[in-house]
């Protein structure tokens, strides 16, 4: 997720998930869980991370493909 400050520069504001490997606590927007380092897939609608075998987002109820 990304903002303007007032000068006009993108930040990136990060926000806090679980990993659904390890049940680690993840600052966002990493690809990868720190601490069990699984890559991570998104959630295209709610941004939610997801295991690689999901078939629907346990968060927003979105059908992944």
């Amino acid at each position: 997720m990304e903002r303007e400050d007032p000068r006009g520069e993108a930040v990136t504001k990060a926000r806090k998930c679980i990993c659904p490997y390890c049940d680690n606590s993840l600052t966002m927007p990493y690809p990868f869980c720190q601490i069990c380092g699984k890559e991570l897939r998104f959630c295209p609608q709610c941004g939610q991370p997801l295991a690689r075998d999901a078939v629907i987002c346990g968060q927003c109820g979105t059908e992944l493909g």
